[in-house]
C-alpha cells in the first residue's frame, strides 16, 4: 500500500486540511488564513539527491495579515531514527527555495506508538546551545480511534483508521465512523474521499460486511439510516465478494482503484470506458503509483501518457 499517496490524496483537499488543523493543531488553526492557501506542486529532492514523496507543502498567510509562510507536513509510515534531522533538512531546503518561514509537522502512522522523543531537536555544547529546532508530531498510534470516530470532523474520522483500537471493536468502530461521516458538514465528494481512505486501511471481510449491514439496519431515524447505507453499501458489497485472507488484499486493490478513479474524474473530468478498464486491470503497486502521479496531472494528456508508459 502506498501510504504517502493515500495521505496526500486526503490532505490535498482544502476542507479536510482545514479540519485536520482544527482537530489536531487548534492553536495553529487560529492563525492560518485558510482562504488563502496554495498547494506547492514541485519536484522536491533532498540534499543527497533523493526524491521526496511523503511531504505536502502549502503556502499561506497569517490570518488578518499579509505576511506569508509555508506549512510543511511530512507523513511517515515507517520508523526513521533520523526523522528530526530530516525535518530540519526539509526546513532548510524549504526556506532556501521560498524565502519564507516554515511551520513543520510530522504525522506518524506506525502500527505501534513511537516511544522516542522527537522534538525539539537540540545540539548543545558545554558553553552554549547551538541549535534548538522544534516541530509538531502527531503520533496516530497513540490516539484512541474510538474517541475520534465520534467527531463529525472529516480529518479525525479518516485518520482514526490508523489509530489504536481493540480488534473486537472493529464493527462498532466502522458503524460509528459511517454514522458520523454521514452527519458531517462536508459534500458528497469529500465523504467518499474520507470513506475510501478509512476503508483502504480497514477493509471488511465477508463476515464483517454482513455484520455491518445488520448494524446499519437498526440506525434511527430512517433518514440517517439511508445516508449511512449510501456510504456503506459499496464497502459492504466489496466485503461480501472477498474471502477472509485473499479478500483483504483484493479489497485493498479494489478500494484503491475506486478511489483513484474518483480522484482522476475530479481532476481531469470524465474518463473514457477504455481508460477505466485499463486502470482497473492495473496491479496494486501500479495503482498506488498512479495515485501518487495523478497529483501532478494538469490535463487528460498526462493520464494518456502515464497509461501508455505503465499499462502496457
Amino acid at each position: 500500500m502506498n501510504h504517502d499517496a493515500l495521505f496526500k490524496m486526503l490532505l490535498r483537499n482544502r476542507s479536510i486540511l482545514r479540519a485536520f488543523f482544527e482537530q489536531f493543531l487548534s492553536a495553529a488553526a487560529r492563525f492560518i488564513d485558510f482562504d488563502r492557501m496554495e498547494y506547492v506542486d514541485k519536484e522536491r529532492v533532498t540534499i543527497e539527491g533523493k526524491r521526496r514523496t511523503g511531504d505536502l507543502l502549502v503556502k499561506t498567510v497569517f490570518r488578518g495579515r499579509a505576511t506569508g509562510f509555508l506549512i510543511h507536513l511530512e507523513h511517515q509510515a515507517q520508523r526513521a531514527a533520523d526523522l528530526p534531522w530530516r525535518m530540519l533538512e526539509y526546513f532548510v531546503l524549504d526556506r532556501r527555495d521560498y524565502r519564507l518561514p516554515v511551520y513543520p509537522i510530522a504525522v506518524l502512522s506506525y502500527p505501534e506508538p513511537d516511544s522516542r522523543d522527537r522534538a525539539p531537536l537540540l545540539v548543545e555544547f558545554p558553553n552554549k546551545r547551538v541549535l534548538e529546532f522544534d516541530f509538531d508530531v502527531i503520533d496516530l498510534a497513540r490516539l484512541d480511534a474510538r474517541a475520534f470516530v465520534r467527531y463529525r470532523n472529516p480529518a479525525a474520522l479518516a485518520l482514526a483508521a490508523r489509530m489504536r483500537f481493540d480488534a473486537k471493536d472493529r464493527i462498532s468502530l466502522a458503524r460509528e465512523f459511517f454514522v458520523n461521516l454521514a452527519a458531517a458538514s462536508v459534500d458528497r465528494e469529500e465523504q467518499e474521499l474520507v470513506a475510501g481512505f478509512f476503508s483502504a486501511y480497514q477493509p471488511l471481510s465477508e463476515g464483517e460486511a454482513l455484520q455491518l449491514q445488520k448494524e446499519t439496519a437498526t440506525i434511527e431515524p430512517i433518514a440517517m439510516r439511508e445516508k449511512v447505507m449510501q456510504l456503506t453499501n459499496p464497502f459492504i458489497e466489496l466485503g461480501r465478494r472477498q474471502g477472509i485472507e485473499q479478500g483483504i488484499e483484493k479489497g485493498r486493490h479494489e478500494g484503491e482503484v475506486e478511489l483513484v478513479l474518483r480522484l482522476l474524474s475530479r481532476r481531469l473530468g470524465a474518463l473514457s470506458m477504455p481508460q477505466k478498464k485499463l486502470i482497473q486491470r492495473l496491479d496494486l503497486p501500479k495503482i498506488e503509483a498512479l495515485g501518487e502521479s495523478l497529483l501532478e496531472f494538469k490535463s487528460p494528456t498526462d493520464l494518456v501518457r502515464w497509461l501508455k508508459l505503465n499499462a502496457s
